[in-house]
């Protein structure tokens, strides 16, 4: 849906009386219902070619500055520019539309910003898939610029609400507009990388050695979004603490990351919510906020061993979790680093080197911390100023150059040049050109820091991660393969196993083995039967080494998984309604294998025609239906009353719907017909008395003798036996009361049948 007109529609509700007007995270405008035009004003087009020519000759060394985005000089303020609206209660909304072609992400700096208390702020694109906001007082910063994150689009609203009792006192003037031309969204909003090289590591996955101490490092990493005359550029930095313990947010990155304008704002947390680990499941699985702040004062900068402190002049919310990092200026040597940072603008990554690092003579005449070469994960552009840590965790430099990157999916072997903090402390003649006076402000001497807030790294603490589900597309089963880490200080010889589906009582696995710090190892778990519909996998660790856990906020792993509904062999058929926008309707369906049987492209559908597909499907398997809009809006309800089924020639529906925002997609299972003696034996087998106190007494037809099995709803084996043809018997007396299946099996088809028994 791209409007190419300058005045656009927005709607608009009516306010009633005096009611207050109350922000619930949303721009006030998305709820209204009236047509208000909005001004709207272009940026000129800019040679992207040329940008990027300029960027792959950059992109040879590491110490120069990552540039994603070519900035314009513009002057948009609350009186020349953007369109009022005034609510019948006397609050205003203040709206402007900038646009500039072809740019992936639009972001904007502010001078002259004040927002008063109850006026907020936010930023969004055309479709409002991409907001940020709301800003409110809280951002009002002692610093002359504010900047914003970027936003997905090329066509972004900016809309500024003042509550009557504030009118006139808002500050607002975009005096910069910020054309991105890399990609930098489609990472956190796919789960797929696009950004840095294949072979970088995910900070949410599992890292043999460092694995409690990276978690606790990447509270601290932040990624840097700074303006010089050249464009916009991109960096990492890291929270670094002060022996003060007083969390002034001081932000400790490279010098080559130097902006003369001062123009800094910083993204925290920003994790993969779908971690490219070796395994499917292992990160947490969290889906983090847009967490920034504006606006930084530089403290000090030394170009011989490239480090840059900035004091950031916004407060950072407490409940972001973020941690100042410790540090050691004693240069005594680590025997073993890690690096935690955001290559080429991605999500937050982690690189590993398991021996000492070296000390490197430069041309400058300084020695460097030497990276030789990672042994897992690399740095790229961007990764720039991200912070070099040593065993305990402690920040003993920040990236100057380098040469490692990726070479396809593999590393290219080479390594990375840190300046070095104990350099950085005091070498600098003056106090803006040294670390002393920032981070030890009492002169107490000390050369470590822990971090802060304090840390606990506890003596007894184990992990569980949910390393694999082990359910296929449309079984009825998962085999879940866990991986058990132990965090704590010493070696975990013993833990508790319980796992569960669907808050069923726990079943328990006792482990026993020898686990150093940081170590983990995997444990495959008993298959689990899950019902028709959602189901839960559940598994808590208990009693590590025969003791209280230490840190019980690492206990638990939870996956869910969904058991399709089965149908006989059937045609299925798709009926489609498209919406005001058909034009961006596509699907496809495939098979258990992958291959694509039907499928329909972008640009072949009407208007808000109708249409009507007939799947021919005469195979048993697994079949995946999904559907996409072009433009993420889905097909209802905004632009027209769109709408699609898939239904079996018996007309059951097996989706239906219409409001699925980007895409959708169902699994259904397609199974042969019983032959017609199958079901009549199968039909003939009763079984009473059911509900029983335990002995069951089964039916079968004269002349069978079918084998059975019986399950609990953990997918666990009872009992099993063959049962004799007339009246056979199965014994659940030394069974607890619940709910059990009895399968029965025919041998010479391999046809079972089930049936549900309940023992009271």
């Amino acid at each position: 849906m791209k409007f190419n007109i300058t005045l656009f529609s927005v709607l608009f509700i009516t306010v009633l009386g005096t009611a207050q007007v109350t922000n619930q995270g949303k721009p006030i405008s998305w709820k209204f219902t009236q047509q208000q035009s909005v001004a709207a004003y272009n940026m000129p087009a800019i040679d992207v070619a040329v940008l990027q020519q300029q960027d792959l000759v950059a992109a040879k060394q590491k110490e120069t500055q990552w540039r994603f985005a070519y900035e314009f000089n513009v002057s948009y303020n609350l009186d020349n520019s953007g369109t009022w609206y005034t609510m019948p209660n006397g609050d205003r909304v203040w709206r402007i539309n900038i646009t500039s072609a072809q740019a992936k992400t639009l972001h904007f700096w502010f001078r002259n910003f004040y927002i008063p208390p109850g006026a907020s702020l936010y930023v969004y694109n055309a479709n409002h898939t991409d907001l940020l906001g709301a800003y409110t007082s809280k951002q009002n910063s002692s610093g002359p610029y504010f900047g914003t994150w970027p936003v997905s689009g090329e066509s972004v609203f900016i809309e500024y609400f003042e509550p009557k009792a504030q009118a006139g006192q808002g500050k607002l003037e975009i005096f910069k507009v910020g054309h991105g031309y890399r990609e930098l969204y489609g990472a956190d909003k796919t789960g797929q990388e696009v950004l840095s090289g294949d072979c970088n590591y995910d900070v949410e996955c599992f890292v043999e050695g460092i694995d409690n101490l990276k978690d606790i490092s990447k509270k601290s990493v932040t990624r840097m979004l700074g303006s010089t005359g050249d464009g916009a550029f991109l960096a990492t930095g890291a929270l670094i603490n002060n022996t003060a313990n007083d969390g002034t947010p001081y932000v400790l990155s490279a010098n080559h990351a130097w902006s003369e304008t001062a123009m800094y704002t910083f993204r925290f947390n920003w994790i993969n919510p779908v971690p490219a680990c070796p395994s499917f499941l292992d990160g947490d699985g969290s889906i983090n906020e847009v967490q920034t702040v504006s606006g930084a004062i530089l403290r000090a900068r030394r170009e011989e061993s490239d480090f840059m402190l900035l004091e950031i002049t916004s407060d950072i919310p407490t409940e972001w979790g973020t941690v100042w990092a410790g540090w050691d200026r004693s240069e005594t040597t680590s025997p073993f680093t890690y690096c935690v940072h955001h290559p080429a603008g991605d999500i937050m990554k982690v690189c590993r080197d398991l021996d000492a690092p070296t000390l490197l003579d430069t041309e400058e005449g300084e020695f460097v911390w030497d990276v030789q070469s990672w042994d897992l994960g690399v740095t790229e552009g961007g990764s720039s100023g991200s912070p070099l840590l040593d065993n305990h965790g402690r920040i003993i430099g920040q990236l100057w150059r380098g040469v490692s990157g990726c070479e396809g999916n593999q590393s290219n072997g080479g390594g990375d040049q840190y300046g070095r903090l104990g350099k950085s402390w005091d070498t600098g003649a003056t106090a803006d050109a040294r670390l002393k006076e920032w981070l030890d402000p009492n002169n107490t001497g000390v050369t470590v820091v822990d971090a802060y807030p304090a840390q606990q790294i506890y003596a007894v603490d184990a992990k569980v991660v949910l390393y694999e589900l082990g359910h296929a597309e449309c079984a009825a089963n998962a085999a879940p393969v866990i991986r058990l880490v132990n965090y704590g200080t010493q070696n975990l010889t013993s833990v508790q196993i319980q796992y569960s589906i669907n808050d069923a009582t726990p079943s328990v696995l006792n482990w026993t083995g020898n686990l150093a710090e940081n170590a983990s190892t995997f444990v495959d778990l008993p298959e689990l039967t899950g019902v028709l519909g959602n189901n839960t996998v559940t598994i808590t660790i208990t009693n590590p080494n025969g003791a209280t856990d230490g840190n019980v906020t690492n206990n638990t792993a939870t996956a869910d998984f969904i058991v399709n509904q089965s149908y006989t062999i059937t045609d299925v058929t798709l009926n489609l309604l498209a919406d005001n926008y058909g034009e961006e309707i596509s699907w496809v369906l495939t098979n258990q294998n992958g291959d694509v049987l039907y499928s329909v492209d972008q640009d072949t559908y009407e208007d808000g025609e109708s249409y009507s597909q007939v799947f021919n499907l005469t195979n048993a398997g697994c079949y995946t239906f999904a559907i996409h809009d072009g433009y993420g809006d889905g097909i209802c309800c905004g632009q027209g009353q769109g709408s699609y089924s898939l239904t079996t020639a018996d007309g059951e529906v097996i989706i239906a719907g219409g409001e699925y925002g980007q895409g959708e997609s169902v699994s259904f299972k397609l199974e042969a017909p019983l032959g017609i003696n199958q079901f009549n034996t199968f039909a003939a087998i009763k079984v009473y008395p059911n509900p029983s106190a335990g002995q069951f007494t089964v039916q079968v037809p004269s002349g069978y003798s079918p084998e059975y099995k019986v399950y609990n709803l953990l997918g666990q084996e009872v009992t099993a036996g063959m049962l004799a043809s007339g009246n056979g018997t199965v014994n659940l007396s030394a069974a607890a009361n619940g709910v059990y299946l009895l399968k029965v099996a025919d041998k010479a088809t391999g046809a079972v049948g089930t049936f549900k028994l309940v023992k009271e």
